[in-house]
């Protein structure tokens, strides 16, 4: 698998876990952090590595102008 194709599974691994997390600790709270506030920010990240995969695949398909 190409570095665009493990970029996916790691932002959807990252979505689930994250989305998961929001889900199941809904009343688990930390001294730093609720546990729920982290899932969120984990899938938000998730979907932040997907959209800069795709924007990199669409660039590297891109003929380079000189």
């Amino acid at each position: 698998m190409n570095k665009h194709g493990w970029a996916f599974v790691v932002g959807t691994v990252m979505i689930v876990g994250g989305l998961a997390m929001f889900f199941a600790f809904l009343d688990v709270e930390t001294p730093v952090i609720g546990l729920r506030q982290a899932g969120l920010v984990i899938a938000v990240l998730g979907l932040i590595e997907i959209a800069a995969t795709g924007w990199s695949m669409i660039g590297a398909r891109r003929p380079q102008q000189r």
